[in-house]
């Protein structure tokens, strides 16, 4: 029982709740006074755990920063200032949180959840953003809590850097404001280093010097005019000595101008010379005397008249101290007679009490002030800029109003020729899409109609207003919610010189009156141009029908024919072949397909068929092709082609092909052939065979001769006169068949 305050609480009570029933008085006194020590320490631990807590948030409020604790599992243990600070909400989550280049951060990128996966940040930039509220600009820095080697929690702290950012974002408008008047300077400003090494003029100087700033940058101010050290009398030289700033006068003979040179020290912490800033004043006027100072003011007013804007040095209770002409010449006054007057005098009165408070804004807070204001029907831009004393305060205004009536005249109208340009350009994409339509594939004219309609509202001037209805041959295509309005447009829809409907376009609600009604002169345009369109395409679709029409019968015609019809590409071999193929070949239409012709030609024909090709090349008809091609059983077929070449973009891709079977009539040819062959051999075996019969005859008639006459020699001399009656037939025969051969020659039979 020693040492109980050592015990943790829920053993205690577990042990208490064990032994109570056995322990005796005393034990139970100890066991209590452990209980209140350890109570006690457990008190003490935790006023320590708030000391420490208030010591934190003074310390981290001490630097300006303050902080949230994360559990392992990303729970907000303690958060300062306060849960609903809108930091707070930002950081863990619950608010908006952006980077500086506004891009959103997310909420696995937020600090915490970056320090509980082990990443350290410091002083990272974060904008905290809610709606109606100025943005805060924070620096947080994030670490992990390791216990172990396992990240148990993470501490997030930040600092409100909003002051800092607006002052840095003043601090860039003052260098740009600062960076303006620098180059703005009429007198000429220069910056060098302090062995007289030129780093920039401003843009006097280098018009000054007729250079640009490549050109004079890096070089010593003595060199950019000529010479070759620095000048015997230099303010720069005896401000590096002075360490102040110093002025001197002099002339320099190179320029051929007085100037008045002050150089002033810029000095580092050192307190040595850095920079040299040297200001050069032309002072030539001011040796100038008596004419040529009275030339100089002139040249200052004239100067000032120049600008077509008013110019005018007011005091600060309105008076005008000086103005230019124009001023003046706008009022319709003497110059003497406006000076010294209240400005408000000279306009009228509600524009007076205008100017009579901006002009007390201005002195009250000592920055320009430009107002734009409209009077007598003009309008101008004009600028109040103040102008302090020497000690600061503020004691006259000058004031420059700019007429920009013509500017703005001109900005009006060109907003009137962008809406212009916009519906042309809407035009033009109802004009595309209309010709989108019409051009699908396999679309059909109800379709048409249909999707036009829908589409046309958007090239015009109104397209939530508007709606439309095409109507065709009776047939109406209409938008949601038409109806027929006074405000209407409407174009005639003509196929072949005859009208079959119109297109139509309303407006619900009146609008303003422009070249039509309410529609303008390019709506017209428009609207006849698509009713044009579809009067084109009904005589398209139209003229396709007739033409699918004529393609079909041609087709009938071809797939009834007896001859070979069929066409062949130099490409792709075979496109179409028609059903008479089969009877005259024996092949398909489906096997010929994609062949060559040339596959099927008998060799002995090739040499005709190559005679042909050549002319078909050449873009020549063919008529009477004699060719003998291979059927599909192995025998062969006399074709008589009639063949026609195809041109396209003046070159020949191809050939139709009409082939007539003429097999038989060759084979009539060549029996008819062997006829008269066999005629010839006939005729020539009946005059061999007259000659061969004729001479024995006479031989033996002669014989008879030397005979005593007898029963045999006359019967002898009869068988003999019976052959001679043979041969003179034959003879006859000979004549005849040579007359027939003669007759059928004659009338090329033969």
């Amino acid at each position: 029982m020693e040492d109980l305050h050592n015990e943790h609480p829920a053993d205690l009570l577990q042990m208490l709740q064990e032994a109570a029933p056995i322990l005796d008085c005393q034990s139970r006194e100890r066991l209590k006074a452990g209980i209140e020590a350890l109570i006690a320490e457990n008190q003490a631990l935790a006023a320590r755990a708030v000391e420490v807590g208030l010591k934190c948030d003074t310390l981290l409020a001490a630097i300006g920063r303050q902080g949230i604790v994360y559990d392992a599992d990303g729970g907000m243990v303690v958060a300062g200032p306060g849960e609903e600070n809108r930091i707070v909400r930002g950081l863990s989550g619950d608010g908006s949180i952006y980077y500086p280049d506004g891009g959103p951060v997310r909420s696995g990128d937020l600090p915490g959840h970056r320090a509980l996966r082990g990443e350290i940040l410091e002083s990272c930039r974060f904008v905290i953003r809610d709606r109606g509220d100025e943005d805060i600009h924070i620096a947080v820095s994030s670490s992990p809590v390791i216990t172990g080697e396992a990240v148990s929690g993470a501490v997030v702290a930040w600092q409100d850097v909003t002051g800092e950012e607006q002052a840095r974002r003043r601090m860039e408008e003052a260098n740009t404001l600062l960076e303006g008047l620098f180059e703005n300077l009429g007198d000429i400003v220069g910056i060098q280093l302090p062995d007289h090494t030129i780093l920039r003029y401003n843009r006097a100087g280098y018009e000054l010097l007729g250079m640009t700033p490549e050109e004079a940058k890096g070089r010593k101010c003595y060199e950019l005019i000529g010479r070759t050290g620095p000048c015997a009398v230099c303010a720069t030289t005896t401000a590096l000595e002075s360490r102040k700033r110093e002025a001197v006068e002099k002339f320099v003979p190179e320029l051929g101008r007085y100037l008045e040179c002050r150089s002033s020290p810029i000095l580092d912490e050192q307190g040595e010379v850095a920079f040299i800033v040297e200001q050069l004043y032309d002072i030539t006027d001011r040796k100038r005397a008596g004419e040529e100072l009275r030339e100089s003011e002139a040249t200052a007013r004239a100067l000032l008249d120049a600008p077509a804007d008013m110019i005018a040095l007011l005091d600060a209770g309105g008076r005008v101290i000086d103005a230019n002409e124009t001023m003046v010449r706008r009022f319709s006054q003497d110059w003497e007679d406006v000076i010294g007057m209240n400005t408000f005098e000279l306009l009228p009165p509600d524009i007076a009490r205008v100017y009579s408070d901006r002009l007390h804004d201005a002195v009250d807070l000592g920055k320009p002030i430009r107002f734009e204001d409209i009077w007598e029907g003009r309008r101008y831009d004009t600028v109040l800029y103040p102008v302090r004393d020497a000690r600061g305060a503020v004691s006259r205004v000058a004031v420059i109003a700019r007429d920009t009536t013509e500017i703005r005249q001109a900005e009006d109208t060109l907003r009137k020729r962008t809406h212009d340009l916009n519906e042309r350009v809407k035009e033009l994409s109802a004009l595309y899409t209309v010709s989108r339509i019409i051009e699908q594939p396999g679309i059909s004219l109800d379709e048409i109609f249909c999707e036009v309609a829908r589409a046309l509202p958007s090239g015009w001037q109104y397209p939530e207003d508007a709606v439309v209805r095409i109507t065709v041959y009776g047939r109406e295509f209409e938008t949601e919610g038409f109806r027929v309005t006074p405000w209407r447009q409407a174009s005639p829809i003509v196929v072949h010189a005859e009208t079959v409907g119109q297109v139509e376009v309303c407006y619900l609600h009146d609008r303003p009156e422009e070249d039509e009604g309410p529609f303008l002169r390019e709506e017209r345009s428009l609207i006849d141009t698509i009713a044009g369109r579809f009067g084109r395409t009904m005589e398209r679709f139209q003229a396709r029908e007739c033409l699918q029409k004529s393609e079909s019968q041609f087709r009938e015609i071809t797939q009834q024919s007896f001859d070979m019809i069929y066409t062949c590409y130099h490409e792709g071999g075979i496109a179409y072949m028609s059903p008479a193929v089969t009877r005259i070949l024996g092949y398909t239409p489906d096997e010929l397909i994609g062949c060559k012709c040339r596959d099927y030609v008998v060799p002995s024909s090739f040499p005709v068929w190559e005679e042909g090709h050549k002319k078909i090349v050449r873009g020549e008809p063919v008529e009477g092709l004699e060719i003998e091609f291979r059927r599909k059983d192995g025998s062969a077929a006399f074709l008589e082609l009639n063949e026609s070449p195809i041109i396209r973009d003046r070159s020949v891709i191809g050939v139709h092909v009409v082939g007539r079977d003429i097999t038989e009539r060759k084979q009539n040819e060549q029996l008819r052939q062997q006829v008269f062959e066999q005629i010839e051999r006939n005729i020539e075996q009946f005059a061999v065979l007259g000659d061969h019969i004729r001479q024995p005859l006479q031989v033996i008639l002669g014989m008879t001769n030397l005979l005593e006459e007898g029963v045999a020699v006359e019967r002898i001399q009869e068988q003999v006169e019976r052959i001679n009656g043979y041969i003179k037939d034959l003879d006859r025969g000979w004549i005849e068949s040579r007359q027939v051969r003669e007759f059928l020659r004659k009338h090329e039979l033969a």
